[in-house]
C-alpha cells in the first residue's frame, strides 16, 4: 500500500497537479490504487499471442471478461461502478487475439485498457483523465505581501503550495511572487515568532496578517512612537490585550486593568460605586508630597487622552511603560509613567466584519452597614448619655412605644405632639419607629446594559474600523433614581494615496450624561461623603411616614423624591489626521495633528418643598427655601502636533534605529459659572427665570504650552546584545524662560543569554532568558496641578456684598495683598534605576518577568525659611525636598493543555514603599514631613487594654493629658513608652514623641491579581481575583466608633453592640460617652488599627462558543454566550462595617455592588 501511495505522489508529480486536489477527482470516481498505478505507469503493452473463441448475443462486459479469464489466465481489473452502465454487445470470435476482443469490446465507450504480464487493467481513457483534469484546476500567478499585526512588513515569511513542492521567501517589504497555482490551492505562510496561517491562494493582490505566538515574550510591544518585539525591549513594559478588558460589565476602563499589571496601581476614589464613578490610577507607588501624580496617558500615539470616556469594547491593547528610560522620550509629561492605548483597526484585503456584544447586568450592594435595632438603640444611646453624667435621651413613654411598635401593638411609627402648642409630629429621639435607614435609601438591585457594534474591514490599499458603544448604568438610590449614560463613537480609516504616502484619520466622539438628584447641601452638607453621613447619623427611631400616610420631612426622602436635579453633560471629540512617508527603504517619516474638545456642562436645581402638618397645612422643608438654579460649565481645547521620522537598517548581524522628532501640545481651558436664588417657578429651572438681589457669577482663563524635542537610537547584535538611548529636551509655559527648558536622558540595554552559543544545553528547558536594565530622567510639572501661573502673583478679590468694610457709607469690591512666589520654581526631576529579567520555561509554557526598582524624585517642592510675621504673609514654596520610592513586581504565567482542555494560569504580584529623604523641618514636627519618614506611617498610642477598676486607674501613670475628665472601668488604658509616669504626646516632634510611636503604615504591599482560564469544547471559563496582602488603617469617625461624642453625629450598626459594659468586660469597643469626653478612647492606637489586607473574587465567567460547523450554515463567523458574576466574593479582617479597598478613612463612600451578568457576541 505505501508503495502504491508513493506511485500516486509520483504520479501527480509528473501532472503538476497538487496530490490533494487530485485526490479528490479521483476517490469521487472510486479508481482503486490499481488505476493509479496503471496511469502511472502511462504504458501501452503489446498483448500476447493468446487466442479468444466465444459466440453471444447481448453479451454484458461482464461476461465477456469473466470468459476471457477462463481461456486466457489473465486477470481482468476493472470498476464495476464504470462498466454497468455501458452498452451490451454482441459477441462472435473465432480464436481471436485478446486485442482484437477488447478492441471490440470497449469501441466507442469511455474505457481503455492496459495489458502488463498477465493483468489487464480497464481504465478510463487518458483524454477523459486530462479534460476532467482541465476543467477541475485553474492556475493562477498569486501576489501578494506578508505583514505584521501591525501592518508592517516582514521579510524572510515563507509561503509555499500546500501539498506540491512550491514556494517562495518575501523580501525586504514582505511581498512575494507565486505562478502557476491551483485556483483552489492553500498556501501556508510562516514566520519565526509568528502563529503560521493556511490560507486560499487568489488572483487578487493577498495582504496576509500574521500574528505573534502566544509565547508572551514574543509579543510586539505598542512604545513611545512606534512598536518593538519584546525580546528586543530593554525597559520595563506590560501587556494588556483588549480580550483582557473584555465581557465586564464595567463603566471605565480602568476598572478591568486592576489586578492585570504589576505596580499598575487601580484605586476607587470618594465615589465608590457611583455609576459615573471614575477611579485613580498610579504606576509604583508615591508620586510626591501630598501630590498624586497620574501617569500619562497616550491614546494611538496622542499624548494627554482620557481614559475615562474610552469604550473597553474599541481597545486593542494596552502598553504600560514603567520605568524612566521607556518613559524618557515623553519628557516632562510622563514622570510616572506612561499607559499606551492602541484602538482597534481595520484590516487591509479583509471582507467586512460585523460585530455585535452586549451585557445585561443585575447589581446588588453587598457590604451596607446594618443599624442596630431602634430599642438597642435608645438605650445604648441611654447609657452613653448616662456615662457622660447627663440625663438619659429617650424617655420611659417613649422606650414604651418603642417597644409597642416592635411587638405590633402600635401601629404609627410616630404621634403628634401632645403639646397642644405645636402644629407638628414627634421625631428623632420622640418617635418610635424601627427603620434601617440605608435599607431605605438604596435599592435592592438595579439594572445596566451595554451594547456595541463595529465594522472593520479594507481593500488591498486601505483598511477602515468603525465602532459605536452605548452604557447605560442605573444606581442605587432608592428615591429619585441616579443613572449614568454613556455614548461612543469612534472611527479609524487608513489609505494609501501613493506607494510612498499613507494618509490615516482617527476621529472619536463620546458623551456622558449623569442625572442624580440635587443633595440640597443646606440640608446634608452636599455630596457624597456627606449623603452617606447623612443616613448613618439617622436614628432608627425617626419616621419614615407620619400617621397621615405622608412621607416625614424629618427622613429627607423628599429631597431625592420630589427635589431639584444635578444634570452633568460631558462631550467629548477627538480628530487626528496622520501622514506617513516610506522616503527610501527603511525610512519613514509621521506627521500627525490633533485637536481634542471637551466641553463640561452641570445644572443645578434647588426645589422649595413641602410638607403637610397635623392639621394639615403645609410648611417647608427646611434647607430648601429658598429655591434656585445653578450653571457651571468648562471647555477645554487640547491641540497636538507631532513630527518625528525613524531610520532603520540591518547591517548582517548588526540592527539600527535611530528616531527623531518634535512635540508641540496647547491646553486652553476656559470656565464660566454662575448662580441665582428666588425662581418664578420651579417648572422651569433657569437663570433667567431668577429674581434674586445677590447672583453670584463667576469665570476662569488658563492656558498653557509645551514644546519637546526627543530622540531615540536602537542596537542588537544578533538579537543578544540590546542597548537603547533616548533623550528629550522639553520646554514650559508654566516656568520663566530661564528655568523653563531641561533635557532629560534615558539609558537601557539587554542581554538575551539563551541566543548564546554556551546556552544551548539547557534551552530545551530554559527557553528564554534576558538580564536587562536601565537609568533615567524625567521633568515633572504635575505638582503645580491646575497653577498654570506659579510666578504671577496674584490678588485676592472680594465682592462689594462680601466686604465688611464701608467706604464712603457703602460697601465697595476690594483687593488683598497678593503672597509671595519663588521666581526660581521650576521642574521636579525624577529619575528611576530598574533592573529586570524575562524568562520562559518548559516549551514556552511558563512565563515570568521580574522587575527591581529605584524612583527618587529631587527638587520637590516644599516650604521655605518662616519669614517675619509683620510681613504679613507667608512665605512661598520652593524646591528644595526630596522623595525615594523602592519596589518590586513579579508576574508569572503558565499555559498548557490537558487532552482537549487547554487552559492558562496568571499571576502578578508587587510591592513599594517610599521614604523623605530630605524636607526642610529643623524642629522635627510631626504634624508635616520629616526626613527619613516612611510614607503612609500611622503614629499611635500603645494600648494595653480597658481599666477594669478605679484602683487600676489610679495605679497606672496618668492619662489626664489626654482628657481632664475622670477615667473610670472601661476606658482604654494606654502604654508609658517613656516611663515618664505619664501618658500624652511629648511636643509632638522626633525627638519628643511622648508615648506614641509608629504603629502601622496605610501603604498597600504586596497587591496581587491572579488569572485561571480554560477552554473545553467551546465552553470557556475564568476566574479573576485581586486583593491586597498587607495594609494598615486607623479609622475615624462614626461608621467605625459609632458614639462620637455628640448625639447628632453619632451612629450605631450591628458592630458597635459589642462594647464594653459590666457585663461585658471583654467587648471590642471601649465605654461609651455622649460628650467630649468620648475622645479619650477614640485616639488613634494599636488596639483598633485595622487589618486592611484582603482578597477579592473580582470576577467569574462561563461562556459557551457555537460550533463553526453549524455557524458555516447561516453565514455567522462566531457566536458566543457567556454569564459572570462581579464582586462574587472578599475575604478579608478589615471591620464588617466599612470596605477595605474603598477607604481607609470615615468610610462613607458609595458602595460597591455584585454585578449578575449575562451577554451575547456575534461576529457576521
Amino acid at each position: 500500500m505505501k508503495k502504491n501511495n508513493q506511485m500516486y505522489k509520483n504520479y501527480t508529480k509528473s501532472l503538476g497537479v497538487p496530490p490533494g486536489y487530485t485526490l479528490k477527482f479521483l476517490v469521487s470516481i472510486k479508481l482503486t490504487v490499481i488505476f493509479l498505478i496503471a496511469t502511472a505507469l502511462q504504458v501501452s503493452a503489446t498483448g500476447f499471442a493468446q487466442k479468444v473463441t466465444y459466440s453471444r448475443k447481448n453479451a454484458t462486459l461482464k461476461q465477456v471478461f469473466n470468459e476471457i479469464n477462463k481461456q486466457t489466465g489473465y486477470n481482468i481489473i476493472w470498476s464495476a461502478k464504470k462498466v454497468k452502465n455501458t452498452t451490451s454487445v454482441n459477441a462472435n470470435f473465432n480464436n481471436a487475439s485478446l486485442e482484437t476482443v477488447l478492441d471490440v469490446c470497449l469501441k466507442d465507450l469511455p474505457l481503455a485498457y492496459i495489458i502488463e504480464d498477465k493483468i489487464v487493467v480497464i481504465r478510463e481513457k487518458e483524454t477523459v483523465i486530462s479534460e476532467k483534469l482541465n476543467q477541475f484546476l485553474r492556475f493562477l500567478e498569486v501576489r501578494g505581501k506578508v505583514v505584521d499585526e501591525n501592518g508592517g512588513p516582514l521579510p524572510g515569511a515563507s509561503i509555499k503550495v500546500k501539498g506540491a513542492n512550491k514556494g517562495a521567501v518575501t523580501d525586504q517589504n514582505g511581498a512575494f511572487i507565486l505562478s502557476d497555482v491551483a485556483e483552489n490551492a492553500t498556501l501556508e505562510v510562516s514566520f519565526v515568532g509568528y502563529i503560521s496561517q493556511e490560507i486560499k491562494a487568489s488572483s487578487q493582490n493577498m495582504v496576509i496578517k500574521l500574528l505573534p505566538k502566544p509565547n508572551e515574550l514574543d509579543d510586539v510591544v505598542v512604545v513611545a512612537y512606534g512598536s518593538q518585539r519584546k525580546t528586543r525591549l530593554t525597559g520595563a513594559v506590560a501587556q494588556v490585550t483588549g480580550k483582557d478588558l473584555a465581557d465586564r460589565p464595567i463603566t471605565r476602563v480602568t476598572q478591568a486593568l486592576q489586578g492585570q499589571v504589576a505596580n499598575l496601581n487601580i484605586s476607587i476614589g470618594g465615589a465608590g460605586g457611583s455609576p459615573n464613578a471614575t477611579q485613580g490610577i498610579n504606576i509604583r507607588g508615591y508620586t510626591g508630597l501630598g501630590t498624586s501624580a497620574s501617569p500619562l496617558i497616550v491614546i494611538d500615539g496622542i499624548q494627554g487622552g482620557d481614559i475615562n470616556s474610552l469604550n473597553p469594547d474599541d481597545i486593542e491593547n494596552i502598553s504600560v511603560l514603567k520605568d524612566a528610560a521607556s518613559a524618557a522620550i515623553y519628557g516632562s509629561s510622563a514622570p510616572y509613567g506612561v499607559i499606551l492605548i492602541k484602538t482597534k483597526q481595520g484590516g487591509r484585503g479583509k471582507t467586512p466584519s460585523i460585530t455585535y456584544n452586549n451585557n445585561i447586568s443585575m447589581n446588588k450592594i453587598f457590604n451596607l452597614p446594618t443599624m442596630v435595632n431602634s430599642l438597642d438603640f435608645a438605650n445604648i444611646y441611654n447609657e452613653a448619655f448616662v456615662n457622660a453624667g447627663r440625663s438619659p435621651f429617650y424617655d420611659a413613654p417613649t422606650l414604651q412605644r418603642i417597644k409597642d411598635y416592635q411587638s405590633g401593638a402600635l401601629t404609627t411609627e410616630t404621634i403628634k405632639d401632645p403639646n397642644p402648642a405645636n402644629n407638628s409630629y414627634l421625631s428623632w429621639n420622640a418617635a418610635n419607629s424601627n427603620n434601617d435607614w440605608f435599607k431605605i435609601y438604596y435599592k435592592d438591585r438595579s439594572y445596566s446594559q451595554q451594547h456595541n457594534v463595529s465594522v472593520n474591514g479594507g481593500s488591498e490599499s486601505s483598511s477602515y474600523f468603525v465602532g459605536a458603544g452605548f452604557n447605560d448604568r442605573s444606581g442605587m438610590y432608592n428615591y429619585g433614581n441616579d443613572k449614568y449614560k454613556r455614548y461612543n463613537l469612534r472611527t479609524n480609516l487608513t489609505t494609501d494615496v501613493t506607494k510612498w504616502l499613507t494618509f490615516s484619520f482617527r476621529g472619536s466622539f463620546s458623551r456622558e450624561l449623569f442625572d442624580t438628584p440635587n443633595l440640597y447641601a443646606a440640608q446634608t452638607g452636599g455630596g457624597e461623603r456627606a449623603y452617606m453621613h447623612q443616613i448613618a447619623r439617622k436614628f432608627p427611631t425617626v419616621q419614615l411616614y407620619n400617621p397621615d400616610g405622608r412621607i416625614s420631612a424629618e427622613s429627607n426622602i423628599q429631597l431625592q423624591s420630589e427635589g431639584g436635579r444635578e444634570i452633568t453633560t460631558k462631550d467629548k471629540g477627538l480628530l487626528t489626521g496622520e501622514l506617513n512617508l516610506k522616503l527610501v527603504k527603511g525610512w519613514t517619516a509621521t506627521a500627525n495633528y490633533t485637536f481634542d474638545g471637551t466641553y463640561f456642562d452641570r445644572s443645578t436645581h434647588l426645589k422649595t418643598l413641602y410638607t403637610f402638618l397635623p392639621d394639615g397645612s403645609q410648611a417647608t422643608v427646611g434647607g430648601t427655601t429658598p429655591n434656585g438654579y445653578a450653571r457651571y460649565n468648562e471647555r477645554i481645547q487640547h491641540e497636538v502636533v507631532n513630527i518625528y521620522s525613524q531610520y532603520e537598517k540591518q547591517l548582517g548581524d548588526h540592527y539600527l534605529s535611530v528616531m527623531g522628532g518634535f512635540v508641540s501640545d496647547y491646553n486652553a481651558f476656559q470656565s464660566y459659572g454662575a448662580s441665582n436664588t428666588n425662581l418664578y417657578s420651579d417648572n422651569i429651572p433657569s437663570l433667567s427665570t431668577s429674581y434674586g438681589t445677590t447672583p453670584s457669577i463667576s469665570d476662569g482663563v488658563r492656558k498653557l504650552a509645551s514644546e519637546g524635542f526627543f530622540g531615540r537610537f536602537n542596537y542588537n547584535y544578533k538579537e543578544k546584545y540590546l542597548l537603547e538611548l533616548s533623550a528629550r529636551y522639553d520646554g514650559t509655559s508654566r516656568f520663566l524662560s530661564d528655568v523653563r527648558w531641561k533635557a532629560y536622558p534615558g539609558i537601557s540595554a539587554g542581554w538575551n543569554i539563551d541566543k548564546e552559543a554556551f546556552f544551548e544545553p539547557v534551552k530545551k528547558y530554559v527557553n528564554v532568558l534576558k538580564f536587562r536594565g536601565s537609568y533615567g530622567k524625567l521633568g515633572d510639572q504635575l505638582f503645580l496641578e491646575n497653577n498654570y501661573y506659579p510666578f504671577y502673583p496674584s490678588l485676592g478679590t472680594t465682592s462689594p456684598t462680601s466686604t465688611s468694610w464701608l467706604f464712603g457709607g457703602s460697601r465697595q469690591a476690594a483687593v488683598s495683598q497678593p503672597g509671595l512666589v519663588d521666581r526660581s520654581l521650576t521642574w521636579v526631576s525624577t529619575s528611576t534605576l530598574n533592573f529586570g529579567t524575562d524568562a520562559a520555561f518548559l516549551d514556552n509554557r511558563l512565563n515570568t518577568t521580574f522587575d527591581w526598582f529605584i524612583r527618587k524624585a529631587n527638587d520637590v517642592m516644599g516650604p521655605a525659611a518662616a519669614l517675619p510675621a509683620i510681613l504679613g504673609t507667608s512665605a512661598p514654596g520652593i524646591n528644595n525636598s526630596a522623595i525615594e520610592t523602592r519596589g518590586w513586581e513579579l508576574s508569572v504565567g503558565w499555559r498548557d493543555k490537558i487532552g482537549n482542555v487547554s487552559y492558562g494560569l496568571k499571576g502578578v504580584l508587587s510591592d513599594y514603599k517610599a521614604k523623605v529623604v530630605r524636607y526642610p523641618n529643623p524642629t522635627g514636627d510631626l504634624g508635616t514631613y520629616y526626613q527619613g519618614l516612611q510614607m503612609g506611617e500611622i503614629w499611635g498610642y500603645q494600648t494595653i487594654g480597658f481599666f477594669k477598676s478605679a484602683e487600676e486607674v489610679a495605679a497606672a501613670p496618668s492619662q489626664s493629658r489626654i482628657n481632664g475628665n475622670p477615667w473610670t472601668a472601661g476606658d482604654i488604658r494606654y502604654a508609658d513608652l517613656n516611663g515618664d509616669g505619664k501618658i500624652d504626646a511629648g511636643t509632638n516632634t522626633l525627638s519628643n514623641p511622648g508615648d506614641r510611636k509608629v504603629i502601622g503604615n496605610n501603604t498597600p504591599r504586596y497587591s496581587y491579581g491572579f488569572t485561571a482560564d480554560a477552554n473545553w469544547n467551546g465552553f470557556d471559563a475564568m476566574i479573576f481575583i485581586q486583593g491586597v496582602g498587607k495594609r494598615d488603617a486607623a479609622i475615624g469617625g462614626n461608621y467605625f466608633w459609632g458614639i462620637v461624642g455628640d448625639e447628632w453625629q453619632s451612629s450605631l450598626f450591628t458592630t458597635h453592640l459589642d462594647r464594653w459594659t459590666p457585663e461585658n468586660p471583654n467587648g471590642y469597643y471601649p465605654k461609651y460617652y455622649m460628650s467630649e469626653q468620648n475622645g479619650k478612647n477614640t485616639q488613634v492606637q494599636s488596639k483598633y488599627l485595622q487589618n486592611a489586607a484582603y482578597m477579592r473574587i473580582k470576577n467569574v465567567q462561563l461562556g459557551y462558543t457555537l460550533k463553526k460547523a453549524l455557524l458555516d450554515r447561516i453565514n455567522i463567523s462566531k457566536v458566543r454566550f457567556y454569564v459572570s458574576i462581579e464582586n462574587l466574593a472578599t475575604f478579608t479582617k478589615f471591620t464588617k462595617a466599612l470596605d477595605p479597598e474603598l477607604t481607609l478613612n470615615e468610610g462613607k463612600v458609595y458602595p460597591l455592588q455584585r454585578s449578575y451578568s449575562a451577554g451575547l457576541s456575534v461576529t457576521f
